[in-house]
């Protein structure tokens, strides 16, 4: 099975160097602006809550890996320029499943799971994420799912579906 799995992760996933384990998921986030849209404007610049976007005129924007895919570039870009992938592969059932998606749209946290580091609420680019009596707090109203917090939860105690 795992030949076949490696198989299938490289026809996805080309060259990546992916470790497959069936106990966990792969997320990979991808982030590109398309030079033959973009017109120069770098709102995409001057909005990114993490400073990951980088501007020498005439060139496109470079964003470097400081990018959290919180997707704030993308709904202010004029020209729909650029575009977020966020891939997900996991097994379930026994079943490789490979999600494509451009937005999450759920936050599920698991307090069961989650060790109250607060690595989420320290590094939450919009200050979403707060800690009281002993329990973590999303606000949703800042909260713009880009996925961050699940990706450095290492108690795995967040998920975006």
């Amino acid at each position: 099975m795992i030949d076949m799995v490696s198989e299938i992760l490289k026809k996805y996933f080309g060259e990546l160097d992916i470790q497959f384990e069936l106990d966990r998921q792969y997320i990979n986030n991808k982030i590109e602006i398309n030079p033959e849209i973009c017109i120069l404007c770098d709102r995409c610049l001057e909005i990114c809550p993490v400073n990951a976007i980088s501007s020498t005129f005439p060139e496109v924007p470079y964003i470097d890996d400081k990018c959290v895919y919180c997707n704030t570039c993308v709904e202010t870009c004029p020209v729909d320029a650029i575009k977020i992938t966020k891939t997900r592969v996991k097994v379930e059932n026994g079943n490789l499943i490979i999600e494509n998606r451009l937005k999450s749209e759920n936050l599920e946290y698991n307090r069961q799971k989650c060790v109250m580091c607060l690595v989420c609420s320290k590094n939450c680019p919009f200050g979403a994420i707060s800690e009281s009596d002993d329990k973590i707090s999303f606000d949703m109203e800042k909260c713009v799912l880009c996925g961050h917090c699940e990706k450095i939860c290492p108690a795995k105690a967040i998920k975006l579906e």
